[in-house]
């Protein structure tokens, strides 16, 4: 274990959501950071509503901010919580997820004046997803203005790094630390839907919105009628107004912890993934630590994850009849071979146990616990 100060708080994780792949992401990095640093020295700053989505190591000290009001002002409330916090602990290292909460903490710890080290991963850019010129002109200028206040930025895939530099942000900035889980799963619990017998049973997890593309899932599920039926695993998010409307061959069971959602791997026969945009696409890996094959769309970081025809099958991004016609062309046979095989991938390029030995690299600690992991860069 890393010899630290006493109750000292060396690492501070900065969220302005933790729903999906991101809860997913910290709540295993947390077990990693705690057997490490000590579970003291380890501390995150979460919205109010979603404290629950993350379950957290004995000692791991968690912040919430109240997040009832509008974006703007929850903003706010996140970037008081967190200068409060930074200013009576000064942690070594500030690590700041996804858009808004880099474009919050970034600032406010440059105004601030202290000597954290801070890093940010935005899981995914927010160019990527479908905006019009002008605002991704905006959005790129917005990150490479604000990458200037980080010492590094994390990107979760190849496909996240190119984009970045694409975007102008200096190489030298960029680092790709693939995402990962943990190597050993939750243990299953709790029920799971009634699968019709004889059919294909396909399984979506994440929010119900445009990127995570529920509606070409349920728009493939109506295509294949009583050949398959569909589970969908998740929800709505805040800030999202979308609605969906579920084909009768398909039943959502809400947002479920990893308990149950491992339980629902256990009897999927695919995971499928319709996303418009994908930074990297953690669930892809949770599925392939199940032995679960996944179908993708080739989007992001994707193809990275997924060897089209070895752990699965990739498909052209919002084309439908690619989902129907890959789950009536395989068998169930092919299926199962490609979910070991995604079993084996997993094992080799996607534990957390790597993703923590790249970070420990970027926060500039050591620790004899943790392999030594060259980043990627």
């Amino acid at each position: 274990m890393m010899h630290l100060p006493p109750n000292s708080v060396q690492v501070l994780h900065c969220a302005e959501t933790i729903k999906g792949g991101i809860a997913s992401y910290l709540r295993e990095l947390l077990v990693c950071q705690a057997r490490d640093f000590g579970a003291s020295a380890v501390a995150v700053v979460i919205p109010a509503s979603q404290a629950n989505e993350l379950p957290v190591p004995p000692g791991v000290i968690v912040v919430t901010y109240p997040d009832k009001a509008g974006r703007a002002v929850n903003a706010m409330q996140l970037g008081l919580v967190v200068a409060r916090f930074v200013r009576r602990h000064q942690p070594k290292v500030v690590h700041a997820h996804s858009t808004f909460a880099g474009a919050i903490v970034r600032p406010l710890l440059a105004m601030m004046g202290l000597s954290s080290r801070v890093i940010y991963c935005p899981h995914g850019w927010a160019w990527d997803r479908s905006m019009g010129p002008m605002a991704r002109k905006i959005t790129q200028w917005v990150e490479r203005e604000l990458a200037q206040l980080c010492n590094k930025v994390v990107c979760i895939s190849e496909h996240e790094c190119k984009s970045a530099q694409e975007a102008g942000l200096e190489p030298a900035q960029l680092h790709v630390v693939l995402n990962g889980v943990a190597e050993k799963a939750p243990t299953p619990r709790g029920n799971v839907p009634a699968w019709p017998p004889g059919r294909k049973r396909l399984l979506f997890v994440g929010r119900f919105d445009q990127q995570k593309g529920a509606d070409l899932f349920c728009a493939a599920l109506r295509e294949l009628g009583d050949e398959a039926f569909g589970v969908l695993a998740g929800g709505s998010v805040l800030y999202d107004t979308h609605g969906l409307a579920l084909p009768d061959n398909a039943e959502s069971v809400g947002w479920i912890n990893a308990a149950r959602l491992e339980a629902l791997f256990k009897t999927a026969d695919v995971l499928v993934m319709p996303s418009r945009w994908e930074g990297f696409g953690l669930t892809a890996a949770e599925a392939m630590r199940a032995g679960v094959p996944v179908l993708a769309a080739r989007v992001g970081g994707l193809p990275e994850v997924v060897a089209d025809g070895e752990t699965g099958l990739l498909f052209e991004p919002g084309d439908v009849s690619g989902i129907v016609n890959a789950v009536r062309q395989h068998s169930p046979e092919e299926w199962r071979a490609m979910g070991r095989a995604g079993r084996a991938r997993f094992e080799k390029l996607f534990t957390m146990e790597r993703v923590h030995a790249q970070l420990c690299e970027l926060y500039e600690f050591s620790t004899e616990r943790v392999p030594t992991v060259t980043c990627v860069r």
